[in-house]
């Protein structure tokens, strides 16, 4: 009888053995996308116009909100004129070389017969020395307008917001006509086609991953799980000393979009 007790039990423990061989360990996480923006205006201002609406989708760049921006065409244009504007610095050139001109034609004449004075030969020299100063410091202030300009037209580009990445418009905060201040949401954007999965896990389960290894995820999806295979990005170097977990963050292609961010999901690990 005891003998066989024992062949069953080795029977037993013979076809079952793969099984614990090859049992998977369960980890509980949820997604989140890879890519999201929230879209504010660096400045105060009314919207004058939304140019998408929820559910757009939308490419990086693309103009997504346009504040009033009549003040600031305005001066753009009187800072473009001004800086363009080369009467000053042209006459200044043109008074610097005659002054030159009448300086050389003196100094001939009084090196030559002194029918020149030496007190206007010297005051000569002293225009010329100031024209040339007056010159340099027209060409500064030019150069200052084209900065003021520059200035002028980033003003004026701070009144359109475009997006800063491919996405889906998923919430727009205001209305056209609502004056916004700066730093306040305006725009929400999401792109679903690269998600994240973020699970924390035991430190012995732990030791196995690393940056780089493939993994097996199953993610809800309506009725039916999609298995779907992630990429190790992220896994913590410390243990939380509260939980005794770590965190393990996973990568996932999603181009196919039948997975939405924010459900749950499991990691496997053999």
């Amino acid at each position: 009888m005891q003998n066989k007790f024992l062949i069953l039990s080795f029977i037993i423990l013979f076809y079952t053995f793969p099984f614990f061989a090859n049992a998977q360990e369960f980890f509980k996480g949820v997604t989140e996308p890879v890519n999201e923006a929230i879209i504010s205006a660096p400045v105060d201002g009314t919207i004058k116009e939304i140019l998408v609406k929820e559910g757009d989708w939308v490419n990086r760049d693309d103009p997504l909100i346009r504040l009033y921006r009549r003040e600031q065409e305005l001066e753009v244009a009187l800072r473009y004129k001004l800086w363009k504007s080369k009467v000053s610095l042209e006459a200044a050139k043109i008074k610097e070389q005659n002054i030159f001109e009448l300086y050389q034609a003196s100094k001939k004449l009084y090196e030559k017969s002194h029918s020149v004075s030496k007190e206007e030969l010297t005051r000569l020299k002293i225009q010329y020395n100031q024209s040339q100063l007056n010159h340099i410091e027209l060409e500064i202030r030019e150069e200052q307008e084209r900065i003021q300009y520059e200035i002028a037209k980033e003003q004026l580009s701070k009144r359109v917001l475009c997006s800063p990445i491919d996405a889906v418009v998923i919430k727009v905060f205001y209305h056209k006509g609502e004056r916004c201040k700066a730093n306040q949401q305006l725009i929400k954007l999401v792109n679903p086609k690269s998600c994240f999965f973020n699970c924390n896990i035991e430190e012995r389960y732990a030791t196995t991953l690393c940056q780089g290894k493939k993994v097996n995820l199953k993610i809800q999806s309506g009725k039916i799980p999609q298995q779907k295979t992630g990429e190790i990005v992220f896994v913590a170097p410390v243990v939380d000393a509260a939980s005794g977990l770590m965190k393990i963050k996973a990568i996932f292609d999603n181009s196919n979009l039948t997975i939405r961010p924010g459900v749950s999901g499991q990691l496997m690990i053999k």
